[in-house]
């Protein structure tokens, strides 16, 4: 009987891809059909082969039944039986008793599954993870096997716990503390977020009272060993890879942010979070389990943006922010009342979050240009790289964080012809953190200049992975770019910690045909340490897009050479325009 509880699961570190793996799960026909070893096996590829996930090696059913078991824990998927009281249920006949007969089948889409892989805003999508992470209880149906006759809201309980905490001027929660504190299953009383609250400032005093880094690990050796007792199993794996997952599903609200180690909950959440815990925790499975299940299924659990009065005062907080007087949403805000239905105001609500967003992401962008972000960039980019040094950020998704970091070093040089949400094909968070990689059929990112147009690909893969993967689709989206800009010229730049000798040699020809018309693509192929420097050039001497388009015209003079010996061109022309003075 477990006295610690997980929200999803640690294989599926990144629960940013979920919306991405679930809609494989939906098109590629897995949906009620995803039983058994080879099936499970088949889901793991296939979530490679649709690049939501790079691995090396082969798919394992083991893996594709811990993605099958993240969609069920958050209400995407049906589960196999149901279990209420002493009635035992098969999907079909559960989903007729909560009025939901489109499911049959066990691991089949729920419509809160089907709303989760329209093609909607990522505003929409946390709103859709609040719901479900607000109705979560524990136990459940599908998580039943806790301590009887206790019961917990874990999403609740660590906002209430974080309330307190901000309420009184306190640091936010560290992972350590959510571990030591929230993660062990506890009956869920009005009391308990005062308990906790009155535990962690108790360790904060102890820990502050440390005299030295040996003082510091006895103390921590002595909660650990407390925990240990209390929950049965090793006690890192609550510390670290727990509360780890915890911080990161409950995220996906979009009402929490990080400051340095430490969640808080954002500021413009805050009006949002007090109005929650007005009426939280509500203990729905425990009062009606098939209310409970109609909710949590059909993504329909009330939460304040539901009423009226609540979405108008969001909307009127967002429209004092929004610049631009002549915004075509913010026009459409001004003449909402109480007595407009409520599917406008929620569509407003959430195009005023996108409007507002790119604003602020257009200031993001001058911001990338300080030496600050600069260095900051660099690091990333080391990181990526494999480097291990003091102060190296944390990077809980590597592909998306490669995407990521290049889009950066761009908005970090200047000039760019288009906004800068059109640059980057992949989403971002509130704080411009990438929630995930760029989807297929296109480059990852895009930046036009005046002078040319320079679209981006990256890759962690590497050796024949690399050549399977990137060939062929990215010389085909540098061809979709020259049809796309017409006579400006389109440049491609693809970079990896290494770049394979035979993806050079088709980047090399660069002939792409479509239908009868043969088109030459100029991809320039950059070794990761080798984009790194030309990056770290921006700290002794800023140098603009037309210079570095003049760096890439360097690089292709060689590529009638043999593939080895373009990559020794490259680096070559990289070296000498690195070390050139500032500005040449």
């Amino acid at each position: 009987m477990p006295k610690v509880w997980n929200i999803g699961n640690t294989t599926v570190r990144n629960p940013n891809r979920i919306e991405s793996a679930l809609r494989v799960f939906e098109e590629e026909g897995f949906s009620g059909h995803v039983k058994g070893s080879e099936a499970e096996a088949r889901l793991h590829l296939m979530l490679r082969e649709k690049q939501v996930l790079e691995f090396d090696g082969e798919p394992s059913d083991w893996n594709g039944r811990k993605w099958r078991a993240a969609f069920y824990q958050l209400g995407f998927i049906s589960f196999e039986r149901y279990a209420i009281g002493a009635l035992r249920y098969e999907p079909d006949a559960f989903f007729r008793q909560i009025r939901t007969p489109g499911v049959t089948l066990p691991f089949q889409l729920t419509p809160a599954g089907e709303k989760l892989v329209a093609d909607i805003s990522v505003p929409e999508i946390e709103d859709i993870y609040t719901r479900q992470l607000v109705c979560y209880e524990l136990p459940n149906a599908l998580e039943g096997r806790f301590p009887p006759g206790a019961k917990m809201k874990p999403f609740i309980l660590f906002l209430q716990v974080l309330k307190r905490l901000q309420d009184n001027g306190k640091a936010g929660l560290s992972k350590y503390e959510t571990g030591l504190f929230l993660q062990p299953f506890r009956n869920h009383t009005a009391t308990l977020p005062d308990e906790i609250y009155g535990e962690i400032l108790h360790f904060r005093k102890e820990a502050a009272a440390c005299r030295n880094s040996q003082d510091r690990e006895a103390l921590e050796t002595r909660y650990e060993a407390q925990l240990q007792q209390r929950v049965g199993i090793k006690p890192q794996s609550v510390l670290s890879d727990y509360s780890d997952t915890t911080f990161r599903y409950f995220s996906l609200s979009g009402l929490l942010m990080r400051i340095g180690s430490t969640i808080v909950i954002r500021t413009n959440k805050r009006n949002f979070v007090d109005t929650l815990l007005q009426t939280e925790p509500h203990f729905q499975f425990q009062a009606d389990p098939l209310q409970y299940f109609r909710h949590f299924y059909n993504n329909t659990y009330p939460i304040p943006t539901d009423d009226t009065a609540v979405a108008l005062h969001e909307i009127s907080e967002l429209r004092r922010g929004v610049r631009n007087p002549d915004s075509p949403v913010l026009q459409q805000a001004a003449v909402l009342t109480a007595t407009t239905p409520a599917e406008q105001i929620q569509a407003t609500r959430y195009a005023l979050i996108e409007y507002h967003n790119r604003e602020r992401e257009a200031d993001y962008a001058l911001e990338q240009q300080s030496e600050t972000s600069i260095h900051e960039i660099i690091a990333y980019l080391r990181k990526l790289n494999g480097e291990r040094f003091p102060g190296a950020p944390e990077i809980d998704d590597k592909p998306a964080y490669f995407e990521w970091a290049v889009w950066r070093s761009f908005l970090a040089i200047n000039d760019i012809r288009c906004a800068v949400h059109e640059t980057r094909r992949f989403p971002v968070d509130h704080d411009f953190k990438p929630r995930n990689t760029a989807p297929g059929g296109g480059a990852d990112v895009i930046f036009e200049f005046e002078e040319y147009v320079l679209m981006i690909e990256v890759t962690l893969t590497a050796n024949s992975r690399q050549m399977a993967t990137e060939s062929e689709p990215v010389r085909r989206h540098a061809v979709q770019c020259q049809q796309q800009y017409g006579e400006k010229p389109v440049y491609g730049l693809f970079i990896a910690p290494q770049v394979d000798n035979n993806v050079v040699e088709t980047f090399r020809s660069g002939t792409w045909y479509s239908g009868d018309v043969e088109y030459v693509s100029n991809v320039v192929p950059m070794n990761l340490p080798d984009f790194t420097g030309v990056i770290a050039r921006l700290l002794t001497g800023r140098f603009t897009n037309a210079q570095f388009k003049r760096l890439l015209d360097s690089c292709l003079t060689g590529r009638t050479e043999r593939a080895p010996v373009w990559q020794q061109h490259i680096r070559a022309e990289i070296a000498q325009w690195t070390s050139a003075p500032p500005n040449a």
